[in-house]
């Protein structure tokens, strides 16, 4: 089984059509019926957000989506620590903005405990270095 990461920035772009990048977003669904998902718990946060579940279409879909596809969601215990300090250390000293959720994916994709084979993102930029280091493919 192959396994993608998905940026929050995806879901949004996927399950609500208000989103800039919703037709972008849908070259992206084909994906997911392939692939298990891992899903860090701060980017449900971020996806749950006030506007988006006042989009009761775009959360319904959110929601048959969970239910009908392969997740696995993943803690960020062991992760948020050290994510908050690469963020600050990153956006204050280092003049790479990074917030503190894509700190933490990164770190996930550098945890050689967690299988990644998979990043979705529209954000390339803030990642490309961790997948080519650890070999993640970029869709």
């Amino acid at each position: 089984m192959e396994y993608a990461l998905a940026d929050t920035g995806v879901w949004y772009g996927i399950f609500d059509s208000r989103d800039p990048r919703y037709n972008e977003a849908q070259s992206k669904i084909e994906f997911f019926d392939l692939l298990t998902i891992v899903i860090p718990w701060p980017t449900v946060y971020e996806t749950l957000r006030t506007r988006f579940v006042r989009n009761r279409s775009g959360l319904q879909l959110f929601e048959i989506f969970l239910k009908t596809h392969p997740i696995v969601y993943i803690d960020d215990d062991i992760y948020k620590n050290e994510a908050l300090d690469l963020s600050i250390e990153s956006s204050l000293r280092k003049g790479r903005p990074l917030s503190m959720v894509d700190c933490l994916l990164r770190l996930i994709i550098d945890d050689p405990n967690v299988k990644i084979d998979y990043l979705l993102t529209f954000n390339q930029p803030d990642f490309i270095d961790a997948c080519r280091k650890n070999r993640v493919e970029m869709l």
